[in-house]
């Protein structure tokens, strides 16, 4: 692998965890985005639904309340990606976070 290889640019999977966490912090209307991409794989028939259905459940309640939208935004930001399955199947791809700030090489 070369030093130009894109897995050498990646964003750091905690650091990203904290950007959505800060995003969702801001603007909790755009929980509807990860909740709409959790209908629609659903949707397609995803052999293992559980994960979807999870989010499903934890976003619901962070809606509930300004307290529960604090509690979510807190698991979100917690480096626990590798402790946290749930975590591997991240349904907050769309969200409008801008460009990752990637160390240069």
């Amino acid at each position: 692998m070369s030093a130009d290889d894109h897995h050498f640019r990646r964003e750091d999977r905690a650091v990203r965890w904290q950007r959505i966490a800060s995003h969702i912090a801001e603007h909790p209307e755009d929980l509807a985005v990860p909740l709409a991409n959790c209908d629609r794989w659903l949707a397609l028939g995803r052999v293992h639904p559980a994960p979807l259905r999870e989010w499903q459940r934890l976003i619901h309640a962070a809606q509930s309340s300004p307290e529960a939208l604090h509690d979510f935004v807190q698991f979100l930001a917690e480096p626990n990606h590798d402790a946290q399955p749930l975590k591997s199947c991240s349904p907050f791809v769309g969200l409008p976070l801008g460009e990752p700030s990637i160390p240069a090489a």
